[in-house]
C-alpha cells in the first residue's frame, strides 16, 4: 500500500524473485533498481520513458545472454557426448549411457545457474528425441541413420499430416542448397490459396457481388494457377528427394558420423536456447509487472486529476459557465 501511495518497489517483491534472477544471471539491485534502505527500491530507469524501459529490457536480455554463454554444454558435448557417439557402432547396446549423459549434463550446467532437475529434464528430452537414431547407429552404423531419415521423408509424401518436406531432417542435411526456390514457391502458393478462400467466402456471404469482388472467372483462373503451382511444388519435392538419395549414395562411410551427429548437436543446442529464452521472457514479464504495479502512485494520479480539473474549469469559464 505504501508503494502504491508514495512510489518505490517493495524489496519483498525483488527478494521473492531471487530464484528467477539467479537463473537469469541478473543482479536486479545493480541493474534495474536501487535499494533506498527503507524496505523499498527505486527504479534505475525512467519507466515513463519508452526508451528507458527498452534500456531496462536490453539489460535483462544482456544478462541472460551472458548466462547462456557461460553454460558449459558445448564442453559436455565435446568431452562426453561426441566420443560416446563415435563409439556407438562398436558398442553392443545403449545400456547405461542415458543415465551417464543426463548426470554429466546436469553437472556441466550447474555453473550457469541451471537447476539440476531442469538440466536433467533437458538432457532426458534430448535422449528421448534421439534414441531411435542412437539405436540405429549401434546396430547398423551412422550412414544407416541418415538413410532412415531419407526413408521417413519419402514416406511422408503420402501423409497429409506429416511435417513439410522442407522441415525434414534429411532434406535440410543433404539437399538444403535447393530449398530457397522451393520456399518462394511455397509462400506464393499459400498466398494464392488464401486469396481463393477469401474470394469464395465473399461470394458466399453476399448475394450480390461487391464492385471489387473477384468474378467467377477470376476465381477459376486463380484455381488454375494454384493447380500449376502445386504440380511444380510436387516436382521440386521429387527433385529434393532424388538429390538427397544421390548425396547419400556418394557419401563415404567415414563422412556419415559427422553429418548425423551435427543434427543431434543441433537438437541440444535448440533445447538450451529455448531454456534461456524462456528465462528471458519470464524475467521481462516480472519486471514489467513491477513497473506496471508501482510505476504510477496515488499522488501522481491525484496530481493528474487536479490538473485535468483545472483545465476543465478553465474551459467552462471560457464558455461562460462560472
Amino acid at each position: 500500500v505504501r508503494a502504491h501511495l508514495h512510489g518505490g518497489v517493495p524489496m519483498a517483491e525483488i527478494d521473492d524473485a531471487a530464484d528467477l534472477l539467479e537463473r537469469a544471471g541478473l543482479n536486479a539491485l545493480e541493474v534495474l533498481f536501487a535499494d533506498r534502505g527503507d524496505g523499498y527500491a527505486d527504479s534505475c530507469h525512467n519507466i515513463a520513458s519508452p526508451k528507458a524501459r527498452e534500456a531496462a529490457h536490453g539489460a535483462i536480455s544482456y544478462a541472460v545472454t551472458q548466462q547462456a554463454t557461460a553454460s558449459l554444454w558445448p564442453q559436455w558435448w565435446a568431452d562426453t557426448v561426441e566420443p560416446m557417439l563415435c563409439s556407438l557402432p562398436t558398442r553392443p547396446s545403449l545400456v547405461g549411457l542415458r543415465q551417464h549423459l543426463v548426470e554429466d549434463f546436469a553437472a556441466h550446467m550447474a555453473p550457469a545457474g541451471m537447476d539440476c532437475f531442469a538440466a536433467a529434464g533437458m538432457a532426458a528430452t534430448w535422449w528421448d528425441e534421439s534414441v531411435n537414431e542412437l539405436q540405429t547407429a549401434v546396430s547398423r552404423g551412422w550412414k544407416a541413420v541418415i538413410e532412415a531419415w531419407i526413408t521417413t521423408a519419402e514416406a511422408s509424401q503420402d501423409d497429409k499430416n506429416a511435417p513439410d518436406l522442407a522441415d525434414q531432417v534429411a532434406i535440410k542435411l543433404l539437399a538444403g542448397h535447393q530449398l530457397a526456390s522451393r520456399a518462394e514457391l511455397a509462400v506464393a502458393l499459400a498466398s494464392l490459396d488464401a486469396e481463393i478462400k477469401a474470394a469464395e467466402a465473399t461470394g458466399d456471404e453476399n448475394d450480390e457481388p461487391e464492385h471489387d469482388a473477384p468474378t467467377p472467372g477470376k476465381i477459376k483462373m486463380m484455381k488454375s494457377e494454384r493447380t500449376k503451382a502445386k504440380r511444380t511444388l510436387k516436382a521440386i519435392d521429387a527433385s529434393l528427394l532424388a538429390t538427397a538419395r544421390q548425396t547419400l549414395d556418394a557419401m563415404a562411410l567415414d563422412e556419415a558420423p559427422a553429418q548425423a551427429m551435427g543434427v543431434l548437436h543441433g537438437r541440444i543446442a535448440k533445447l538450451v536456447a529455448d531454456h534461456f529464452a524462456d528465462i528471458e521472457r519470464s524475467t521481462l514479464a516480472w519486471y514489467e509487472n513491477l513497473v506496471n504495479k508501482y510505476g504510477t502512485t496515488l499522488r501522481h494520479l491525484e496530481s493528474e486529476r487536479d490538473t485535468a480539473a483545472a483545465r476543465l474549469d478553465k474551459h467552462l469559464k471560457r464558455l461562460g459557465y462560472e
